[in-house]
């Protein structure tokens, strides 16, 4: 049984079942339609085209049995064998279930992502700052001026290391404040983009 700290571990177990995605190469910062999927995804979708294909309208019972099977699945994978496993429909429905997870009206009614969402996301937070919550949103473009990878050491609470193709910085309060750290970088940086970062103890 995979463990949350086994998760926090490198390689991350669960790598080896995401190698189309090449999650083991880069930090996946996506949180919607565009998240790295398991390899077995494939297989899925060309059980859902047959039996679409074979049942027609009448493929709505073997969807559901479906469902039920990938919740037992992930019951497994929690050892609890009670749980009550929700599968989201679409990207909309993730962000209400993520947003749902965080306290809004407490400590940190703040909420950062960017002017080039998709469509759902945008409007859900443009719904949420007319509620009252703080919604920033960093500027896309020029490109370079949002990381692209992010990582953490255990050892350093509340530290956060960022990479762009504009250099590498530090953030020692959480993400609020951020400095470029001195290290030499490529002379024409648009030609690169960072897909990992690695905080390593010497």
């Amino acid at each position: 049984m995979i463990t949350a700290e086994d998760l926090a571990a490198s390689p991350n177990p669960l790598a080896r079942h995401y190698r189309r995605f090449r999650v083991e190469e880069r930090v996946l910062l996506t949180g919607h339609s565009h998240q790295a999927w398991p390899d077995v995804a494939a297989e899925g979708q060309l059980a859902a085209l047959e039996d679409a294909a074979a049942l027609v309208d009448d493929k709505w019972d073997r969807a559901l049995a479906v469902a039920d099977e990938v919740r037992a699945g992930f019951r497994r994978l929690l050892a609890d064998p009670g749980a009550e496993i929700a599968l989201g429909a679409s990207t909309h429905e993730l962000v209400v279930r993520l947003l749902s997870a965080l306290d809004l009206g407490g400590t940190r009614p703040r909420l950062v992502s960017t002017d080039g969402e998709f469509h759902s996301l945008r409007r859900q937070l443009a719904r949420l700052a007319e509620g009252g919550v703080e919604v920033v949103l960093v500027p896309a473009e020029p490109a370079g001026t949002l990381a692209t990878v992010l990582a953490a050491n255990p050892a350093e609470p509340h530290v956060f290391y960022a990479a762009n193709n504009r250099g590498l910085f530090r953030s020692p309060d959480a993400g609020r404040s951020w400095e470029r750290i001195a290290l030499e970088w490529p002379d024409d940086p648009l030609q690169y983009r960072p897909a990992a970062l690695e905080v390593v103890e010497v």
